[in-house]
């Protein structure tokens, strides 16, 4: 009787290894040139498609393409938090249980999910401050130790945090914009995806309100 493990293709395990391998290596591939590219810096210059950014590193081309969302922050007041706005907040965690913001984003309407959650600072682990992306349940006007802020309950899938902000600490609010908002000296945070070719397209642009 012929055994049937004779059937099988000849040399069909170093072809199947070779295979593998190859989708392993096409998809690391495929994985880095998916990978984001944050660049932070000011507008030296924008020409047509091409966008000149000054970094501590030198300066950095990005291109334009008619994918890439531009956003501009603005500086509102603390009045102006409210129910049911989408934001991130730094803060640090206080003896009462509540944190302490040091610093608030009010994201625009399309980002509104992103990075939902509440996390230690990925910039300063070791520092104890948090990062909390979430959606405002009530705000409410408070004396906390003779500083007048406003507590902010945020609610995030899986949790709740309260947070206190107090009026000096600086609060942005981002909306969607156009190519008028690049203008040299400007300061902006980019999102880029690296081409086949090498060159930066920017997919999201925001430039940061002046301080």
């Amino acid at each position: 009787m012929t055994n049937p493990s004779n059937h099988g293709f000849p040399g069909s395990i170093p072809f199947l290894t070779g295979l593998l391998l190859l989708v392993l290596s096409v998809s690391t591939v495929a994985a880095q040139q998916a990978a984001p590219t944050a660049i932070r810096g000011t507008i030296g210059l924008l020409k047509d498609q091409d966008l000149i950014i000054g970094t501590t590193a030198g300066d950095v081309r990005v291109v334009l393409t008619n994918k890439t969302v531009i956003r501009g922050e603005t500086v509102i007041k603390l009045s102006e938090i409210t129910n049911g706005m989408y934001l991130g907040t730094t803060a640090t965690k206080q003896a009462d249980g509540n944190f302490l913001a040091s610093e608030v984003h009010v994201f625009s309407e399309d980002q509104r999910g992103t990075g939902e959650g509440h996390r230690p600072l990925s910039s300063a682990p070791e520092s104890g401050a948090t990062m909390t992306n979430a959606n405002v349940e009530r705000v409410e006007d408070v004396v906390v130790k003779d500083i007048k802020g406003r507590l902010m309950t945020l609610k995030y899938k899986g949790g709740e945090v309260k947070v206190l902000v107090p009026p000096e600490v600086p609060l942005v609010k981002r909306a969607l914009g156009d190519r008028s908002l690049l203008k040299p000296d400007a300061e902006v945070s980019v999102q880029a995806s690296r081409n086949a070719d090498g060159t930066l397209a920017a997919t999201q642009i925001t430039v940061r309100a002046a301080r």
